[in-house]
This record gives structure tokens, sequence and C-alpha cells, in this order.
């Protein structure tokens, strides 16, 4: 069944089409629609709103959240997912995104949520470690007094795989979910068919494996929509940027220097992104990545040694990134749906169906360096609308050297890959050291490529 762009309206009665497990239903509805409670047996940060997820693409409902606190111990990065309407939501509503195409809603209150209720059918995901019994209570009592129907559903936890019962402890007919090698949410009736892969690649991924199974999953999906498009057979070696070795460095075939709000990653991401330089190993940067690339690089120029990011060494005595505050028509905080003005025909050709990047960042590139970061050979490829934020940066001498100050992670969906992520993995399976079958792979990049 083809998927409707999502709208709330009011009818006396409305034909809903609801696809459930490959089944189809028909039947009427009521203007006062349904309230669906989904609670994990389970949860993590990275799994928030994933089942709730996969009942409002099966049911056309929307998906609307309440506000949700994670304790520190489960991760920064916790509430990175960066909604388009400028807001920080859990990192675990990515899902939404990907497997209803809609676009996740800031956090709602109470009110909020039953105003919609009233118009459309409403999945709403709830999770006691994350949110107070009180909170779900409230919304309840809200419920019932406004004469909606409530829906409580629980997801199980068997067998490596999810389900949803109902209140009678019936598994329902919304099939069972898993988690594939990327960390993808994905039906698991699905049926993938045997691949054989052109290439092997072993890229190095800063984080540690909890930080990006468990918390923002966002980074290892899009590396395995990218290499599932590209037919490449990926091993993600996962590098504690707090703990980094440079010889962990050595034998991969690419460096991703991932976005994340925790400053004691930035020493490691510079000496990676600095290794990566020296080695020539492909390299990409997203967010805080693209800011650490961009430090090494000043790093390397005579006169910029002393550069470091004034959101982690406040105290160093020349600012690679400074903050937006105070800069005439900048925002504080940018945050949300950024349109990206390109200075690079090649990156603005590529981009083409991507004009835009969801951005959460207070600094910038200090505009003091930009002159002989350029004349050093460093590219500015995309700003934002004014030009005085630098969005991308591409060094030419380099196999692969590129960075975005915003998150094209997010833009990634299966069978979609963001093209910048795509085109780091395409360079790093050309530039890898010669193994059997190495010359088909790079003859595949170079029909692709012309």
């Amino acid at each position: 069944m083809k998927q409707k762009k999502h709208a709330i309206s009011i009818g006396r009665k409305e034909t809903v089409l609801v696809h459930c497990n490959a089944a189809i239903t028909r039947y009427q509805m009521d203007p006062l629609m349904t309230l669906t409670l989904v609670s994990h047996s389970h949860c993590s940060p990275a799994l928030f709103g994933a089942l709730a997820a996969s009942v409002a693409q099966a049911e056309d409902a929307l998906l609307m959240h309440l506000p949700a606190e994670f304790y520190p111990a489960q991760g920064a990065d916790s509430v990175q997912m960066v909604a388009a309407k400028g807001a920080l939501v859990a990192s675990g509503l990515v899902w939404y995104e990907r497997i209803t195409g809609r676009e996740i809603l800031p956090a709602s209150d109470i009110d909020m949520i039953i105003d919609a209720a009233r118009q459309h059918a409403v999945v709403v995901p709830w999770h006691s470690a994350f949110q107070p019994a009180p909170l779900r209570d409230a919304l309840l009592m809200r419920a019932h007094a406004a004469g909606l129907s409530v829906r409580h559903l629980a997801g199980r936890h068997q067998n490596g795989c999810w389900h949803l019962e109902d209140q009678d402890g019936i598994t329902t007919a919304h099939g069972r979910w898993r988690r594939d090698e990327f960390g993808r949410w994905t039906n698991a009736a699905s049926i993938t068919p045997p691949r054989t892969f052109v290439e092997t690649l072993r890229i190095a991924l800063l984080g540690t494996e909890e930080d990006h199974r468990d918390v923002y999953p966002a980074t290892l999906a899009a590396l395995g929509d990218a290499a599932e498009a590209a037919n490449i057979d990926l091993h993600v070696r996962f590098v504690a940027p707090a703990r980094l070795d440079v010889s962990q460095l050595n034998s991969v075939d690419g460096i991703v220097l991932p976005g994340g709000s925790d400053m004691a990653n930035v020493p490691g991401q510079i000496r990676a992104a600095q290794q990566g330089l020296a080695s020539g190993i492909p390299t990409l940067g997203l967010c805080l990545g693209m800011q650490s690339m961009a430090t090494a690089l000043a790093q390397s120029v005579p006169g910029l040694e002393q550069a470091n990011m004034a959101e982690a060494a406040p105290d160093a005595a020349i600012q690679s990134f400074l903050p937006m505050a105070g800069i005439p028509g900048l925002a504080i905080h940018r945050l949300g749906e950024q349109r990206l003005h390109f200075r690079h025909a090649a990156l603005e050709h590529r981009l083409q169906n991507h004009p835009t990047i969801r951005c959460n960042h207070r600094f910038m590139l200090n505009p003091d360096l930009t002159q002989s970061l350029e004349t050093a050979g460093m590219m500015i490829t995309a700003t934002d609308s004014s030009g005085q934020i630098v969005d991308a940066i591409d060094w030419p001498q380099h196999p692969f050297y590129q960075g975005m100050q915003g998150h094209p992670e997010l833009s990634s969906r299966a069978g979609k890959p963001h093209p910048l992520i795509e085109d780091f993995l395409l360079a790093a399976r050309a530039s890898a050291k010669p193994t059997p079958g190495r010359q088909i792979a790079v003859a595949t990049l170079h029909t692709i490529n012309h």
C-alpha cells in the first residue's frame, strides 16, 4: 500500500486503510480516534519509540511523544536526534522518520496530544525508565475524560526479536522486529536477497560500540545504507576516541568522525583526523567530526599549531571554532533543517536531492582562519545562507577528506543513502590497499563515476 502524506483532518466518518503484517483491513473510524500507548519491556535510548514507530507505520497513525529524560550514564547523546522543526528529541526517534518517511515532531505536552487524537489516530511511546509515571497517568486521565479510545500495547523481546502484545497478553498482528548488523530497525519478516559483495572494507568509526548501537544509532545505520547501496561488505571497527592509539587506524580503509556532545572525545577525534591526513586514509567528518577535521588542518598550518575548539579547549591560544553568540545575524544555537548554499558545483550536483542538512551546533569555523586555511589548500564547498558559517569542507589533495557541519546521517535511508556517506565508502574502496578482487572494485567505481 502506498504510504500517503500525513495530515490531520476532521470528518463525520472516515474510511481508513490499516496495514498490519501484510494484511489490509477496511473499517469505519469515528471522529474520536484512538490513543495507543506503546511500551518496551527493555529499552535503550537508541530504541526509544522504535516499536511505537512500527505501530504508527502499520496503522497510518501520528507518532507524538512526551518529554523523556535519560541519565548521563545512559550516554551523552541520548537526546541528539535533530527534528526538522528545530528541536532535539530522543535519538531512537530516528526510526519513525526512517520507516514512515514522516518528520518527527518536537516533544508535545498532554493538551497537544489530546487535541491531535480527537482528529487522528495517535501513537505515544512510553518507557518507565525514562519518563515519570504521574505524567502517563495524567495523559490517560485526560484521554478518558475526552472520550478517546485508549489502547495499551507492550513490546516483548524474545529470541532476538521484538513483538507487541495487547492488554490481554495476546500477540498483535504488527509482526516481529529486529536490528540488523548495522543496528537498523527492520521487520523480521522482510526477506533480504543473497548478495555477492564486490569488496570488503574495514572502517574505523570513532566512538564505542555501545554509543553507536544503544545511544545514537543514526551514524551506524547510515553506513549500513551506503554499504548496501555500493555492494560493499563493510566491517566496522569501533574506536573509543578517549583511548585512541593511532596504530588502531593503520589497518583500516576509512575513518569516520561522528558528531556528538561529549567534548572529551575531541582530542582523540583530532588525532584520528591528523592520522587520516598523514596516511591518506579516506576520512569523513560529521558535525563535531568536521570541526575536528578542520582543527587538524589548522594545526598543520605554520603559525596555527595551537589552534583548538573553544568548546573543548576554552583557553586555546587560537580558537579554530568559536561561539556564534554575539555575531550579528547569527543565532546562538543553529538547530533544525537548514538549506545549504553551495560554493562548489560538483558538490551541488551530487547533493541536488539533498539541498538541506539537519544542524545542531553553537560554534562555527573562526572566520579569521579561513584565508590561511584556503591558502593552505582547504576548500569551502558550502555555507549557510549568510555565507558566514562554513557548512562543508574538502581537502582536494587527499583521496577523501571531507566534512559537514550538520548531520547527513539523519537524511539517510535504506535504499537511499546520503550521497556524502556513499562517496566516502566509494573513495575508501578505490584507495584501499590491493587485495584479491580489488581491481574489480576499482573498475566498478570508475563505471559509477563516469
